[in-house]
C-alpha cells in the first residue's frame, strides 16, 4: 500500500504553482507587512501587487504564523498523512525551517524529515517538487528522504539583479558586496553558499552579460549529467526572464521538467525589480 506523505513547503521556495495545487502539497505563506496591512504571501496578496507598490513602501517581512502551521498540520491530519516531508529556504536567511521543525517536534501525531536546503527560490522549489513526485511515484517514506536530501545536495541557485538596494533594505545583503551596482552600472550574479548565505560570485556589466555567465554556470553544473530539473523566474519582467529561458535551450539545455515563472512576493520584496533567476536540480 502507498505511504501517505505530505509535502510541506514555505512560501519562499516559489515552487511551481501548477505543484501548488497538487494533493498533499502544503504550502505556508510568509506574512507580508505594511505599515497598515497585513498580507499573506501568494494567498491574498501577488507578486504584481508587490512590485507596482515598491517605488511607495518597501514592507517588511515575517515567519508564517503559527495559526497558519497549525491549521495546515491539522487539515494534513485529517486527511490521513501521517508523514511529512517539510523543506524550507535556507536556515541562515530565514527562521521558518527552525519555527516548522519546533512545531512538528511538538505536535507528537507525524513521523518526519525536516530539509534546511540551505537553496532559496526556485532552487529550494524544485528540491520541494522533487520531494512530490517521489512521493507521486509511491516511493517509501525512506526513499524520499533519501532523494531529498539528494536533490539537496545536488542544486545550484543563481540570480542576477539591477540593485542591491532591495537587499540591503531587508538586511539579506549576506556576504555580497555593497559597492556593486549603483553608477556602476553593475550586475552582481549572486549564489548561495554553502551555509546557505548569499555570495557574490561575479559582476556582469548590465544584465544581458549576468545572464550570459548564469548560462555557462549552469552549462558547468551539468556537465554530462543527462536527467534535471531546471527553473528560471523573473522579478516582474518576464521578457528577460523568456530571453534567459530561450539562451538555456539554445545552449542545448533541456531539463526533463522546466519551470517557468514571477519571483513570490515575499521574495521580491527582498530582490526588487529586474531579478532573473536560474536553478538547476541534478537527478542522475
Amino acid at each position: 500500500m502507498t505511504e501517505k506523505i505530505a509535502v510541506f513547503v514555505d512560501s519562499c521556495c516559489d515552487i511551481p504553482q501548477e505543484y501548488v495545487q497538487k494533493d498533499g502539497i502544503f504550502e505556508l505563506p510568509m506574512q507580508i507587512i505594511y505599515k497598515d496591512e497585513n498580507y499573506l504571501d501568494r494567498v491574498n496578496i501577488s507578486s504584481e501587487q508587490v512590485y507596482d507598490s515598491l517605488d511607495r513602501e518597501i514592507p517588511k517581512t515575517s515567519l508564517p504564523s503559527g495559526d497558519s502551521i497549525e491549521r495546515s498540520l491539522d487539515e494534513a491530519y485529517a486527511n490521513g498523512y501521517r508523514k511529512i516531508i517539510s523543506i524550507s529556504i535556507s536556515s541562515n536567511l530565514s527562521g521558518t525551517f527552525n519555527f516548522l521543525k519546533t512545531f512538528l517536534e511538538n505536535d507528537g501525531r507525524f513521523e518526519y524529515k525536516t530539509f534546511d536546503t540551505k537553496q532559496v527560490a526556485v532552487g529550494a522549489g524544485l528540491i520541494a517538487v522533487v520531494a512530490k513526485d517521489l512521493v507521486d511515484e509511491g516511493k517509501s517514506f525512506e526513499e524520499v528522504v533519501d532523494g531529498v536530501q539528494k536533490a539537496c545536495d545536488h542544486t545550484v541557485t543563481y540570480f542576477c539583479i539591477p540593485t542591491l538596494a532591495y537587499l540591503r533594505a531587508g538586511g539579506r545583503i549576506g556576504l555580497v558586496s555593497s559597492v556593486v551596482g549603483g553608477v556602476l552600472k553593475l550586475a552582481p550574479i549572486i549564489t548561495c553558499n554553502e551555509e546557505g548565505i548569499y555570495t557574490a560570485i561575479a559582476k556582469a556589466r548590465g544584465m544581458k552579460r549576468g545572464q550570459k555567465i548564469m548560462r555557462e554556470k549552469i552549462k558547468d553544473f551539468v556537465g554530462s549529467h543527462q536527467k534535471y530539473l531546471l527553473a528560471v523566474s523573473h522579478g516582474n519582467d518576464e521578457a528577460a526572464g523568456g530571453k534567459m529561458l530561450a539562451s538555456l535551450e539554445e545552449n542545448g539545455l533541456h531539463g526533463q521538467k522546466e519551470f517557468f515563472g514571477i519571483v513570490g512576493p515575499a521574495l521580491g520584496v527582498h530582490t526588487g525589480p529586474g531579478l532573473v533567476g536560474v536553478a538547476c536540480t541534478l537527478l542522475d
